[in-house]
């Protein structure tokens, strides 16, 4: 599996596995979309609700610097409603509107690119004001 992420990840939707590898995978798959930022996860039981979180932890060594991404929190709110709420439009609208912020070039630092043409570098609040703004334009 570790080598079929890197040689064709279109090929999955979904990796299930036992959390000591799908820490490795996550670790392998933050690099193909460019930062641990980018990334949700879900740990889904086989009954009851799941957890849903960014893939890279709390990240203290940016803590209250207004650097991370909340991108990865806003998509794992996304696979919330899909899995455990029943929400789908819900979880559209989220994924649409991560999406559409990014189209338009908006960038946290870890995303953002070394004389990026195009992007506009913001910190983590504005980033989810971004997103939030863009949910309400959409719905």
């Amino acid at each position: 599996a570790a080598m079929q992420l890197v040689r064709w990840p279109k090929q999955f939707d979904t990796i299930v596995c036992g959390n000591i590898f799908g820490d490795i995978l996550s670790d392998e798959a933050s690099m193909l979309v460019g930062s641990l930022g980018m990334l949700p996860s879900a740990s889904l039981p086989s009954s009851g609700p799941g957890v849903f979180e960014p893939i890279h932890g709390s990240a203290p060594d940016i803590a209250g610097t207004d650097a991370a991404n909340p991108l990865a929190m806003i998509l794992s709110a996304a696979m919330m409603c899909q899995y455990d709420l029943a929400r789908p439009e819900l979880a559209a609208l989220l994924e649409k509107a991560v999406e559409a912020v990014l189209d338009e070039g908006y960038r946290t630092r870890d995303i953002a690119t070394e004389g990026g043409a195009g992007e506009t570098l913001v910190g983590c609040v504005e980033m989810g004001d971004l997103v939030a703004a863009k949910v309400k334009a959409l719905a």
